[in-house]
């Protein structure tokens, strides 16, 4: 593992320093548990990402079988303008294929309770870039079925 800081960016070699991430640079709540990002179709783990306007809805496309899925629960409140929905994330250095993983925090601190908050963090495959694609408050209950959504 060699996450690091350069200047401002945090960047990292592979899935563990995303996973580390989490911890290193947490958001306005902790994670309690991180979970990476595999495609059910494959096991790939590099995806295309795109979001909606907010922020608050991302699917991702797995490169290596062209499977598209929303994560979490961005199907729900994906906008139904087509025009509102195409952000893709990208890098500074231009490319758009990124190693994925999910942040979760509970309620009460406990892997079962109702999830609080969700940061979506992605480590770029070309720069190894490190940083959050999505972060936002889950405001309804239950929320716990979110952990099997990524």
């Amino acid at each position: 593992m060699t996450l690091r800081q350069i200047n401002d960016n945090w960047v990292g070699d592979g899935i563990d320093d995303l996973v580390a991430y989490f911890a290193a640079d947490p958001n306005e709540y902790a994670a309690h548990q991180v979970i990476v990002a595999r495609c059910a179709h494959c096991a790939g783990q590099v995806f295309v990402l795109e979001t909606d306007e907010s922020s608050t809805c991302v699917r991702r496309t797995c490169v290596q079988c062209d499977r598209t899925i929303f994560m979490l629960d961005g199907e729900e409140h994906w906008p139904t303008e087509e025009a509102e929905a195409e952000y893709f994330v990208e890098c500074t250095c231009g490319e758009d294929r990124f190693e994925t993983a999910v942040g979760f925090t509970f309620h009460d601190d406990t892997p079962d309770s109702d999830v609080r908050w969700v940061s979506i963090a992605v480590r770029c495959t070309a720069d190894g870039l490190i940083g959050y694609c999505a972060d936002y408050k889950i405001r309804y209950g239950p929320s716990h079925h979110l952990v099997d959504a990524v």
